[in-house]
This record gives C-alpha cells, structure tokens and sequence, in this order.
C-alpha cells in the first residue's frame, strides 16, 4: 500500500472516499447473503491521488476470473465462502454435497454480479500490509492515519460505518454472515445494532462446538460467528458445510442462481 508522495489527504477527503464500496469484494448487493469482514485483503485497492469513491460495487465478473486466475487458487477465505454457499443451496435443494461442488461454485459464482452473496468489509484498507510494511511507515505524513486507532476512529464514527448501515438499510439482505467474534462491537456499531438483543445458536456437527451470536432487526438476520482461519475458526469442511446448512433456514426458492458455467449471465 502506497501514497502519491507530497499528497497528505484531508479528513474531508478519507471520509468521502471510505463511504464507498472501496475495500469491498463485492459481488450482487440485491443478493440474500452479505459477508461481512473486518478489513480487506492486502491486495485491495492503494490509497493514492485523487482519491475516487467507487459509488457501485465490483463483481468477479468474466474479466476479472480472467485476470486473476493464476492467483484465486490461493484465496482460501474466499473459497471457504463458496464452500459454505455450496452447502447452502445443496441443503435448501434437498442435493447431495460433492466433494468438488464448493470448487464449481467458487470458479464460476462467487460474487458474481446477479449471484446469490455479496461481501463487505467494516474497514476500507487492508489490516495487513503487503510485504508486512509497518503502519506507521506506510502511512507516514498522513495525521488522519496515523496512528492507526485515528484512522479507526474515523471510519467507526465518520461516514464508513454511516455508508454499510445505509446500504444495508437500502438493500436489505436476508442474512448478514459476520466473520470473526472478535470484532463483535464494531459489527455492532457498523450495522446499528446497538439496541438489539440478540441468541446464542450453537453450531455442533462432528466437530467441537462453536457459538454463533444471532440478532434479527429490520428484515435482517445477523449471524457473528468464529473467523475463517485460526485454532478458533470456522476452518474445516464439516463446520463450514454445517453453517451452509444453518443459512440455508432463511432463504427461498428464488435466492440461488441457475448453476450455469458463466458468471455474468447466471
């Protein structure tokens, strides 16, 4: 991640900037699933001049399998997703899960632009920078970055968090998968939910049990659970085909795409 040199960017101009899609994978904001992530990979966009709001979302259309196809192999929190809504619409089509049916979904569905999720994250820039570069390097000469707790305040009371609950509200989604308990507050916040009591559900296939935190507010099920990596996660194929399962309860008929082979018209 780098910035243009000599360019200090105003508060006026971040929080423009962040109240956009920028950060976020993308794919069909109508969908009935958003994934909601804390921050996004260290690939995501740089911070560089002029900045540009993105005022409509990306998708993993043709073109951009195309242009990242010698690299998608390696996302594995991106595949975990396509094995959770694998599962989902196997279990909501009463069809038998294949072993390769997550690779399918995640090759040809995941985030496409009519497809059935659509994946956010809470803040704009990537929490890891490529190359491990420091913050306070990367960011160096920037006073509404640096330090770092400056730029998440900005973003959790600024227009970050104000633009994810304004689109939430605009699109509502069936059910909001938020990744990583740990940053249970700041979904909280991001979505408003400070005044909504929520359920513990437990998530026990034939692996040890994990805690999913349940709110349901305003058309919209929020499900908080265990990150997709670390000892903790959600990390194995049966805890990932068992939350599949358990979204599968909120959706219809008409949430999944016909399973074709091209993204852009599935």
């Amino acid at each position: 991640m780098k910035t243009e040199l000599n360019t200090v960017f105003t508060r006026e101009e971040l929080e423009e900037y962040f109240a956009s899609y920028v950060g976020m994978e993308g794919g069909n904001p109508d969908a009935p699933v958003w994934f909601c992530d804390s921050s996004p990979h260290p690939r995501a966009e740089s911070l560089v001049a002029p900045l540009v709001p993105l005022a409509q979302p990306s998708a993993w259309d043709t073109a951009y399998r195309h242009k990242h196809r010698d690299h998608m192999e390696r996302w594995q929190s991106h595949q975990k997703i396509a094995r959770i809504m694998a599962a989902a619409r196997a279990h909501f089509f009463h069809l038998s899960l294949g072993e390769r049916d997550w690779k399918h979904y995640f090759d040809h569905h995941l985030y496409a632009p009519h497809g059935a999720e659509f994946k956010l994250s809470l803040f704009p820039l990537p929490a890891r920078l490529i190359n491990q570069t420091p913050w306070s390097k990367a960011f160096r000469g920037q006073p509404e970055l640096v330090p770092k707790q400056r730029y998440l305040e900005l973003c959790r009371d600024g227009q970050r968090f104000a633009f994810i609950d304004r689109i939430r509200r605009l699109w509502k989604p069936k059910v909001v998968v938020c990744l990583g308990e740990r940053h249970a507050d700041d979904f909280m916040q991001a979505f408003g939910l400070g005044h909504v009591r929520g359920a513990d559900h437990i998530l026990q296939p034939a692996d040890l049990p994990k805690t999913l935190r349940v709110l349901e507010h305003d058309g919209t099920t929020w499900i908080i659970c265990p990150a997709l990596a670390g000892a903790a996660g959600l990390t194995s194929d049966v805890l990932l085909d068992a939350m599949g399962q358990y979204i599968a309860g909120w959706l219809g008929p008409g949430d999944f795409p016909a399973l074709c082979s091209g993204a852009d018209v599935c």
